[in-house]
């Protein structure tokens, strides 16, 4: 019998960041057999992310600040301790309400960490004025869908 286990200890784990948020890769896909991923989200309060829809199901739980976050036509507001899931193809974003925020994020799937990384790589060595194009791409690549006239996050 074998035993497959995967610590990360407090301050490990891949750090990337995107346009609005710092994320660290607690548990990659590869972990757990692609099954899922889970990242810890630290952001703070600015413009949120445009609405978008991803093709996999995601919960978010928080750990510390409040966020409001927008699924479909409905606003959700979540303080400590709360957890919303937000299934497949859900036109979402969060705001950050207080000055910062923490949440575990968990993701259905193995994608989840290759859209970031790509996200993360976009924000180094490029032209300003290339990255909204960038992230355009990089969220078609990885069937994320940009509400109308949006812009990328």
């Amino acid at each position: 019998m074998s035993t497959h286990v995967h610590v990360v200890r407090a301050g490990d784990g891949r750090r990337l960041t995107v346009p609005d948020a710092d994320i660290t890769v607690l548990v990659g896909g590869g972990h757990v057999g692609g099954a899922y991923e889970v990242f810890l989200v630290e952001a703070p309060r600015r413009t949120p992310g445009p609405l978008h829809a991803e093709p996999w199901s995601k919960s978010y739980h928080m750990l510390r600040g409040r966020i409001l976050v927008q699924a479909g036509d409905t606003g959700y507001e979540l303080a400590p301790g709360e957890t919303i899931v937000i299934e497949a193809g859900t036109i979402n974003t969060f705001t950050v309400l207080s000055p910062t925020t923490a949440f575990l994020l968990v993701v259905a799937g193995a994608a989840n960490s290759g859209f970031f990384a790509e996200l993360d790589a976009v924000g180094h060595g490029h032209r300003p004025e290339d990255e909204p194009r960038m992230l355009h791409e990089v969220a078609d690549r990885y069937g994320v869908a940009l509400a109308t006239g949006a812009g990328a996050s």
